[in-house]
């Protein structure tokens, strides 16, 4: 009995070849640099967005005045004053313990330089006109050259007090 080579070995050879070559091609052409080696093009962003968080106390009790008349995040219309943009939403926060318990939170500009103002209209509370000034500062970061940093915050015939707390602006409100 002669040792026979099956006809099916060399066909697999016919079949190798190609699948090889197409792995080889792909690891050339993944593995090659880039000609501008530029360490800044995969950075997005460095913070978060700014946060306003508006505490509105009544000044006779001392409740929190959104919990208290169970008022819904839903029906708060925020409106930024001298752009076109549709109002936008924001929440109430409700978990105890947190800085921003009972606060309405929301997102401020935070991407240019210059003077802003908001309307947040609390229905059965009335209208709230919040203004600040977003001012460019200069940084080493070859990435970033510069931020914008929220200042001034001023609510607008009312009795209030601001602190920055991380990358938000928490606004204690006496109505």
């Amino acid at each position: 009995m002669k040792n026979r080579r099956s006809a099916y070995f060399p066909a697999m050879k016919f079949y190798y070849l190609p699948l090889i070559l197409l792995c080889a091609l792909s690891l050339v052409t993944g593995c090659r640099k880039s000609k501008d080696d530029n360490h800044c093009d995969d950075i997005l962003s460095e913070r978060p967005p700014t946060m306003a968080a508006l505490i509105i106390v009544d000044r006779q009790t001392g409740d929190t005045i959104l919990l208290s008349k169970d008022i819904e995040a839903s029906s708060i219309t925020i409106t930024q004053e001298g752009t076109d943009l549709p109002s936008q939403q924001g929440i109430i926060g409700k978990q105890r313990g947190a800085p921003t318990y009972g606060a309405f939170v929301f997102h401020i500009t935070d991407v240019k330089k210059g003077t802003f103002k908001y309307t947040i209209d609390i229905p059965g509370v009335g209208i709230i006109a919040l203004s600040y000034i977003n001012k460019e500062i200069k940084t080493d970061n070859e990435c970033n050259p510069y931020y914008i940093d929220v200042t001034d915050p001023v609510i607008e015939g009312h009795e209030f007090t601001a602190k920055e707390v991380g990358s938000g602006v928490l606004i204690n409100l006496t109505l």
